[in-house]
């Protein structure tokens, strides 16, 4: 593969002419550090450099024409940058910056711990091509995985979160013109280990993610116009293990999902456990309600309004009742001056 050119202050390299030969592009000269007169102060690593691949073990990346270090013009190779990675130092300086070209301008950019709990990675869409793309970087903002999806449909919502215990998130997407649903489960190399596909979820939900008692994450379809939610949790295998609707909210509320408040009222009267609130505010009132979910164990009684017939002599069948311990409970209300305003 060709050697990618050092990214210039500007986007064209100046063209340089010598009499009797052949214009060349003069590179960029490289960066002349500046000399600290304090030794022990760290310096800074800032590096502007178009697509590099690694060397040694994550030598030969699979590297698709979209992300690329150069643009082919109808003269001449023109490197042109449209990403800029850039990490921090514990003082919120710039530690490193790298700088990559992606050839399509209509990604989408989603952040997950793909990798590990501890480690994010990126997940591009775009709707119109039906492309995604997983890449994760390394300590120096160079590229360490890069996996392609493809035939991607045009309409999905995209969520992530470690639905299944796995130790590093998955990817969930959502078509809420279909009420289908899908899970992508990855590898720690971002490659695609198993998919999930899933129906009848309803069409027109807003779909919320959040921890509702259980170590994984769950999901919240919120039906506006049906009044109510249905919360989903998965097994280990992403098996719906549990499902649970209740009344909800119109179309005036917003809904939020976070640990927003302290819930040590409801943990000691032991009718919730440790997760995410629901915060909902209503725009034209302004009032603000904090809700909890929790999912609870389900089991089956006994149903002995049948010891009657049988005290009579009639024989009866054994009947067995569902019962769902899941609890959802209003926490607090709150009255604000909020009026017609989005909260994040």
């Amino acid at each position: 593969s060709p050697t990618p050119i050092r990214i210039c202050a500007t986007q064209v390299p100046t063209e340089v002419s010598t009499v009797g030969q052949q214009s060349e592009l003069r590179k960029c000269p490289s960066p002349t550090p500046t000399v600290n007169q304090k030794s022990n102060q760290q310096k800074t690593r800032v590096t502007k450099t178009a697509l590099k691949l690694l060397t040694g073990p994550n030598q030969g990346l699979p590297i698709d024409n979209d992300l690329s270090s150069s643009v082919i013009s109808p003269t001449t190779p023109v490197v042109v940058t449209n990403v800029n990675v850039v990490n921090f130092d514990q003082n919120f300086k710039v530690l490193h910056f790298q700088q990559y070209t992606l050839l399509d301008n209509s990604w989408e950019v989603y952040v997950g711990s793909f990798v590990s709990t501890t480690h994010d990675a990126l997940f591009l869409y775009d709707r119109t091509l039906g492309e995604g793309r997983l890449l994760s970087f390394d300590a120096n903002l160079h590229i360490s995985h890069y996996q392609p999806i493809h035939n991607l449909d045009a309409n999905w919502e995209v969520h992530s979160g470690d639905f299944m215990g796995a130790g590093r998130s998955q990817v969930l997407l959502y078509d809420p013109s279909t009420g289908d649903a899908q899970i992508e489960v990855l590898k720690s190399d971002l490659s695609v280990a198993d998919q999930k596909s899933f129906s009848g979820w309803g069409i027109n939900q807003a779909l919320y993610v959040g921890h509702f008692g259980t170590p994984t994450l769950n999901v919240m379809l919120y039906d506006p116009q049906a009044v109510q939610s249905t919360f989903i949790a998965f097994d280990t295998s992403l098996t719906v293990d549990h499902q649970f609707t209740v009344s909800g909210w119109d179309n005036r509320w917003q809904v939020l999902i976070g640990a927003f408040l302290d819930r040590s009222r409801c943990l000691a009267a032991h009718n919730c456990s440790m997760g995410d609130d629901i915060l909902v505010l209503n725009r034209q009132t302004g009032q603000m309600q904090q809700f909890v979910f929790s999912f609870g164990t389900q089991y089956q009684v006994v149903d002995n309004r049948s010891q009657g017939y049988t005290r009579n002599g009639v024989a009866t069948m054994p009947s067995l009742i569902p019962v769902d311990a899941s609890n959802f409970s209003l926490l607090s209300t709150l009255s604000t001056t909020i009026r017609d305003e989005e909260l994040y």
